[in-house]
């Protein structure tokens, strides 16, 4: 039991040490156009152009903030020329709420230490937006090359969503050219490793109890 204590404090401080790099969930690309739910939560979309814009589409009943963000991998052929252009959708059609022009940022690079993966940041906006239909139109000139379109700040991991995202991460690292095995040679890996040995040696524990109290009982 001493054992499962202590993987458990390990995995506790694991999680903590970990939590400002859960702050996006992976959404993976497969579609011209994409449904953002729960807009207010930080979400990374990973996509790629191919020739023609991306859209994100969002519906909200309530006012809310919207943030919006673009970056890319930290690849050698990666483009630095995206266009995001966020619209209001209404009776007159669709009129221009913010663009993020990649032409005219300096994109600062950063790495992400929760799955080890290297990015380039480009612009970002955040307002205070009402209740409403809006779309985010991803594009360069030619609509072409790998982008991650960033929406939403609230932090909001659950175990069904860590365990997507867990799901999802080999996908991720094939996005940035990498062996999908490299999704769990990071803090993700050690995570996983910690957990499962957490509920061995918790079974273990009940196990060696359950015998303890069988054998008091008779």
């Amino acid at each position: 039991m001493k054992l499962a204590l202590t993987l458990l404090i390990l995995t506790c401080l694991l999680v903590i040490a970990a939590k400002p790099a859960e702050a996006h969930q992976p959404r993976l690309v497969t579609e011209d156009t994409v449904t953002v739910k729960k807009p207010e939560v930080s979400q990374a979309f990973y996509g790629t152009l191919q020739g023609r814009p991306a859209e994100f589409l969002i519906e909200e009943q309530e006012e809310f903030d919207l943030f919006v963000s673009i970056l890319i991998p930290d690849l050698p052929d990666s483009r630095r020329d995206f266009m995001v252009n966020v619209y209001k959708t209404g009776d007159d059609g669709n009129a221009l709420l913010f663009g993020l022009d990649g032409k005219e940022h300096n994109w600062e690079p950063f790495f992400e230490p929760f799955v080890a993966d290297n990015y380039f940041q480009g612009p970002e906006k955040k307002d205070t937006v009402p209740a409403g239909v809006y779309r985010i139109v991803v594009s360069n000139p030619d609509n072409s090359g790998k982008y991650v379109l960033s929406v939403g700040e609230e932090e909001s991991f659950t175990l069904t969503e860590t365990a997507q995202t867990i799901r999802r991460l080999p996908a991720v690292k094939r996005f940035f050219e990498k062996s999908p095995w490299t999704a769990y040679f990071n803090l993700v890996g050690l995570f996983m490793l910690l957990s499962l040995l957490f509920v061995s040696a918790a079974i273990y524990g009940a196990y060696r109890l359950g015998k303890l109290l069988i054998i008091k009982i008779i």
